[in-house]
């Protein structure tokens, strides 16, 4: 895993390099950034479960099912708030807060064992899934050019996880908070006057498991102080440590909406 991560980030390396050699004459970025102090972006659209796997305990106590099998896959609401600081123009603080939860009725084709609960096949299961996020970045502004704007640095991230099962009079949970230190990478492209292309990343990979966070979008500044943004984001990860095994991978069709000052 960890000569995995090494050779993922000497890549991006390389692929960023490449990248912030490129110039678009006559697109202009906003270097004046010095005189925003403060941002904040709401993001709303819908969202897919693509794998969400559980095996609690990961052993013969437990049985591996797939959340997203018994449930409804229909597209729900997300959304997600975010706020920087920028205590200079070379520097970002970033908070995020991003729920993230499923709920639906299934069945199960074989008995399933989880969390001390058993499952019998065939029957109605109805099913939670919550997996939240808070987060806090710190980023360094690297590169800087009429076209580009490249950050990158370090995320803290908590997650607050719970899967619940419930069956007549059988419910069983398993519940979780942890923290997590990610790498954080952030891409601007000015194409056109008040036209960017963003690419966003938190991500890194361990032997206890991997966690990502991306988002490729549009934006587009309506005035000096209010953007709209329309895009993709894609959140893939999960833990594999001995006691538990919970995998998801959603993807997001998203808009939001900033204000800077």
């Amino acid at each position: 895993m960890l000569k995995a991560f090494i050779r993922w980030g000497i890549a991006w390396s390389a692929i960023i390099t490449c990248l912030v050699g490129i110039e678009t004459p006559g697109v202009a970025a906003d270097l004046e950034t010095d005189t925003w102090r403060f941002q904040i972006e709401f993001e709303t659209g819908a969202i897919w479960q693509g794998r969400n796997e559980i095996h609690i305990p990961d052993s013969a106590a437990g049985t591996r099912f797939s959340l997203a099998d018994i449930q409804d896959s229909t597209p729900i609401v997300q959304r997600r708030v975010e706020a920087t600081w920028y205590p200079s123009r070379r520097h970002a603080l970033r908070f995020v807060y991003e729920p993230l939860g499923f709920s639906g009725t299934g069945s199960f084709a074989l008995a399933v064992l989880f969390a001390g609960g058993t499952f019998a096949p065939g029957a109605p299961v109805e099913s939670d899934y919550k997996f939240d996020s808070y987060r806090v970045t710190y980023r360094y502004l690297f590169y800087e050019s009429p076209a580009w704007r490249v950050s990158a640095g370090a995320t803290a991230f908590i997650r607050d996880a719970k899967v619940e099962l419930r069956q007549a009079s059988s419910t069983a949970t398993d519940s979780n908070v942890g923290f997590v230190p990610l790498l954080s990478v952030n891409a601007e492209y000015h194409f056109a006057p008040r036209w960017m292309a963003v690419v966003d990343v938190d991500g890194l990979v361990a032997p206890q498991g991997r966690a990502f966070d991306a988002a490729a979008k549009i934006r587009h500044d309506l005035t000096d102080h209010w953007s709209v943004s329309a895009g993709y984001r894609t959140f893939e990860g999960g833990v594999d440590n001995g006691e538990r095994f919970a995998f998801g991978w959603f993807h997001f069709a998203v808009v939001s909406i900033g204000y800077r000052y």
